[in-house]
């Protein structure tokens, strides 16, 4: 018999978040998220995609915070803006602020990347938003097929996230037993042979130039879903 990994203990980082650390990681930003000016990881996705504007109209952010990336996102394509994240609080402050804008084009609602409860094919852009790197490796292949199944073919899906030099783990200082797992997960969704990168922007945290260091590292990445992947020629 296969025993299947136990994703329920205590140390298991996605029921970690689910629980209490996806609330504290907003609480911990939240101030700096409101005073922030414009994101250059969307400054990127918009610039690369606005010729592509007609055909988006659909949009899901994975680790969406409060939503107001997708918020944005939504508004530059004129269109339906879907946010997941696992904390409670900034879903409800995220939803909060979009009631009192009258904002009905954009829904936020709690969730994991591991669990999307959207219908195959459904959206034309997903976004994972600084999200990969906290989620648990007994549940990273899901999360990825996940997002893979609810983007219909010929959508585009963008990753932001750490770019390091090589795969690697660090601590994550913010709570014991959890780590960042650092990796260019752009390549894993182009091994496969469905997706084509359109383009990588790699800068850092501090700016938006490039960064030396590889633990300052972190890039947006836009990939293309292939229509047909292994179409058949001559």
């Amino acid at each position: 018999m296969v025993t299947q990994p136990d994703t329920t203990g205590e140390n298991d980082q996605t029921a970690l978040f689910k629980r209490n650390e996806g609330d504290a990681w907003f609480r911990r930003n939240r101030t700096a998220q409101q005073q922030s000016g414009p994101s250059h990881e969307i400054n990127v996705i918009e610039d690369v995609l606005g010729c592509f504007r007609s055909e988006i109209g659909n949009i899901l952010e994975i680790g969406c915070g409060d939503g107001r990336k997708t918020e944005r996102m939504a508004g530059f394509f004129q269109a339906r803006g879907v946010g997941i994240d696992p904390s409670t609080e900034a879903i409800a402050a995220g939803n909060e602020r979009l009631r009192e804008a009258r904002n009905a084009a954009v829904a936020l609602s709690v969730g994991t990347a591991d669990e999307l409860p959207f219908d195959a094919g459904q959206f034309d852009l997903v976004h994972f938003g600084f999200s990969l790197y906290l989620v648990a490796r007994e549940r990273i292949f899901l999360s990825l097929a996940q997002a893979d199944r609810v983007l219909r073919p010929g959508g585009f899906l963008t990753i932001f996230d750490f770019d390091p030099a090589a795969m690697h783990k660090r601590v994550y200082s913010h709570r014991p037993g959890v780590f960042s797992f650092k990796a260019r997960y752009e390549e894993w969704f182009v091994a496969t042979g469905h997706y084509h990168v359109v383009i990588k922007r790699s800068f850092s945290h501090a700016s938006v130039d490039f960064s030396k260091d590889d633990n300052e590292r972190i890039a947006v990445t836009v990939l293309y879903k292939e229509p047909e992947a292994y179409p058949l020629r001559d």
